[in-house]
């Protein structure tokens, strides 16, 4: 008999309500303990931190979004940011117009995986 691949099971988060976005209109940090969505609309660069994710909140999504014609940083603070290259990534970059997005989920106390990046730049 073939054995069955393992599988980690994660507590699965039902939300039937849709997610309210948060538009951050200044510097400052995106919260890691719940599923969110950030809108970026500062009228210049705005310098954002997203800390690692921590035990409680494994399987957290995040997406963030530029919602302002800047390029807008995001630091994950402790180089906890892997997009599928070689070592982990500190920042993400939008692009300077508005559109620009990054899906993260927090598959580890201390990693962010990207699941979508649009436009934006990782490094």
């Amino acid at each position: 008999m073939p054995q069955r691949p393992r599988t980690q099971d994660y507590p699965h988060r039902v939300n039937a309500q849709p997610i309210e976005i948060t538009t951050l209109t200044g510097d400052g940090a995106i919260p890691v303990d719940k599923d969110s969505v950030t809108l970026l609309t500062k009228g210049s660069a705005a310098a954002v931190t997203v800390a690692a994710p921590g035990a409680a909140n494994i399987g957290r999504t995040l997406v963030i979004l530029g919602g302002s014609d800047f390029a807008h940083v995001v630091t994950f603070t402790g180089s906890t940011l892997r997009d599928g290259t070689t070592g982990a990534s500190i920042t993400w970059t939008s692009a300077a117009f508005q559109g620009s997005a990054v899906t993260v989920k927090a598959i580890t106390a201390t990693t962010w995986n990207v699941q979508m990046n649009n436009l934006g730049v990782i490094a």
